[in-house]
């Protein structure tokens, strides 16, 4: 049970906080609906993994691998708004703005390295325990 709530905790807080800000930030709702979709995608591989008796490495792994599309989708969604985003960002935490929290090239950095961990727990949860 504590791996429910750490995977909710962990990975879909996370994942909508991150759209529903930029969502406001931006003052487009995409970002929104990306956190909703991403979550849910992250909320039913949690489950059918934790169903499935999955060990904690292909656990990870496949939620990772998740977390790695998603975040190159979020890629794509700043690329095309980068400028509202940038702009919004800087309205709203102008002591905080930093070209490289709007830049779509930090969430495709970050799409790569979640894909690079799935893909380096991915055959370490195919092994079998003695």
């Amino acid at each position: 049970m504590s791996a429910w709530y750490g995977g909710i905790f962990g990975g879909l807080l996370p994942i909508l906080l991150l759209g529903f800000l930029y969502s406001a930030i931006a003052d487009r709702t995409v970002f929104a609906l990306w956190a909703l979709v991403a979550g849910a995608f992250w909320v039913v591989a949690l489950r059918q993994g934790l169903a499935a008796g999955w060990g904690r490495f292909r656990l990870l792994a496949a939620l990772f691998l998740v977390l790695a599309v998603g975040l190159a989708v979020f890629a794509g969604l700043e690329w095309e708004h980068q400028e509202i985003l940038d702009l919004g960002f800087r309205a709203v935490f102008p002591g905080f703005y930093h070209p490289l929290a709007t830049a779509p090239r930090t969430a495709a950095a970050l799409a790569g390295i979640f894909a690079l961990t799935g893909l380096v727990f991915l055959p370490l949860g195919w092994r079998r325990h003695r």
